[in-house]
Order: structure tokens, then C-alpha cells, then sequence
């Protein structure tokens, strides 16, 4: 099945590349999962597909509860949300996905792999970051990325691919809004995810990048983070929705994501309340 999927976009070079991208990374989740004997998944606990602009906040996710419930911690692999419900449609063994685009979770719904479309339970937004720099006034804000990144030819800016990472989208939205969209060739660090991309920044490939406001929301000492306006870009939503297979402990989770313990983890990350709709 998934070779006849990689094969029928054929009469495309850059479809056909993504799909078998895709289609690896499904192969990917498949294959973790099979491994897993059934007695010690049931004690792990549940497996969860995770958008990674959640994995900064997921141990203390985590800790909470474990402390709430005292139940097995939901076994969580992370990537773009684009690419796990790729991995959900080609039947990766998930039993909830936490993604950060409602979009995916209806795709998901009219293919018959999801119960419901899910409920909200957060709201996401942008930073821009940086490493510090040795001059303080070298400092570079959102207002005044666009004349620095036009004022030099080799500077990069990293940011999550929008083709598969919703916060990529609202990069590339708030990016547009500027008139910095497209950025000139040679300029961009496409990551595979928002993680991905910070990782970038801190390791010197790219001069900025634009991430989930999560994953700074305890920023390293030696990284600058400013704010990008929320009215740049369409909000992003993350939603939890369980797969038609979950089991009851998913159940629980799902339940659980949207108490005051875990409300309480996501704010303090920076994520704002957000409710089914």
C-alpha cells in the first residue's frame, strides 16, 4: 500500500519527493510501535502523536500527570503535525494526536481515522529569537528584521517548513506581512519541524529563526526573544483528538488535557486557554 501511494505521484518530481518523504516517516512510526510488545505498551501507557512545538512543555506535562492520576506517562514521538497525521492515515498505531492545526484533525476526521475533530485546548504564538550578541546594540527586533536581513546577503533565517508545520504557515503569514516573503535564495533554513528549527539558532546555522513561543518560554541565557504580533498571523490552534482505535487510558488523557493541572502547564509555556469550537 504505501509503495502504490509513493508511486502515483510519479508525474510530479517535488510531490513525488514529499510524498515518499511522507511515507517514510509512516514506515517510521509503524515500525516503533511493532515493537513494542502489547503487556508493556498497556504499562508504558498510551502512544500519542505530539506536534514538537509541544516538546519543551512535555515533562512537565508529564510530572503533572503523573501526579494528578498516578497512571503510566502516554508514550508521545514527536514531529510536524503534517507528518504525523501522514503517519495516522498510513495507520501508525497512534491513539491520540496532539496537533497544533485543526486543519489536519478534519483531514483526518474525513478519512474515517478520527472519532470526532477533537477539542481545542490551547492557543499558540510566535517568537522571533536569536543568539545574543556582542554588541548590545546589535540587538534586532521584529520591526527591524526585515532592514537587517535586507541590509546583509548572508544572513539566514530559520523557520519550520509550511508545507507541514502549521507554525511554519504562521511564520510565513507574519514573514509576508513585512514583504520579507520570499525570502531570496540561499537565505532560508527550511527545518522539518519547530524544534528543529530553534536548534538552528542555537547552533549558529541560521542568524534568527521563528518559533513556538513554547519552546523559549525559558529561554536560554544566551538567547534573544522577541515576540512576533500575534496580528501577523491566523492563530494557531492545537487540538487533542482521539483515533478511532484509543483506548480508555487515551480516553483519560484526552479528558485530563483539559483540567486545571494541565491548563495550568500549558500557560505557563506560553499557550493560551483554548476550547473546543
Amino acid at each position: 500500500m504505501f509503495i502504490d501511494r509513493c508511486s502515483a505521484a510519479k508525474h510530479n518530481v517535488s510531490t513525488r519527493s514529499w510524498v515518499l518523504h511522507w511515507c517514510l516517516w509512516a514506515l517510521i512510526g509503524l515500525s516503533l510501535f511493532a515493537a513494542v510488545p502489547a503487556a508493556a505498551a498497556q504499562a508504558l501507557g498510551p502512544p500519542v502523536a505530539v506536534a514538537s512545538s509541544l516538546r519543551a512543555l512535555w515533562p512537565d506535562l508529564m510530572a503533572a500527570w503523573h501526579a494528578d492520576t498516578g497512571l503510566p506517562e502516554p508514550r508521545a514521538s514527536f514531529a510536524s503535525s503534517g507528518l504525523l497525521s501522514t503517519q495516522i492515515r498510513f495507520g501508525a498505531p497512534f491513539e491520540l494526536f496532539l496537533s497544533a492545526d485543526l486543519n489536519t484533525v478534519e483531514r483526518l476526521f474525513d478519512a474515517g481515522k478520527t472519532r470526532d475533530t477533537g477539542v481545542g485546548v490551547a492557543r499558540g504564538d510566535l517568537s522571533l529569537v536569536a543568539l545574543i550578541p556582542d554588541k548590545p546594540d546589535a540587538t534586532v527586533t521584529w520591526q527591524s528584521l526585515k532592514r537587517v536581513m535586507e541590509q546583509s546577503t548572508t544572513l539566514k533565517l530559520a523557520m519550520p517548513n509550511p508545507r507541514h508545520a502549521p507554525y511554519g504557515q504562521a511564520a510565513q503569514q507574519a514573514l509576508s506581512s513585512i514583504d520579507l516573503w520570499p525570502l531570496p535564495p540561499g537565505r532560508l533554513l527550511s527545518a522539518e519541524n519547530a524544534s528543529q528549527s530553534l536548534q538552528y539558532a542555537l547552533s549558529g546555522a541560521a542568524a534568527f529563526a521563528i518559533v513556538p513561543t513554547t519552546l523559549v518560554s525559558s529561554s536560554p541565557a544566551e538567547l534573544q526573544v522577541e515576540p512576533v504580533p500575534a496580528a501577523l498571523y491566523e492563530s494557531i490552534d492545537h487540538r487533542a483528538v482521539l483515533v478511532v482505535t484509543a483506548s480508555q487510558p487515551a480516553k483519560l488523557f484526552m479528558s485530563w488535557l483539559q483540567t486545571s493541572p494541565a491548563q495550568d502547564v500549558l500557560q505557563r509555556f506560553g499557550l493560551s486557554p483554548g476550547w473546543s469550537r
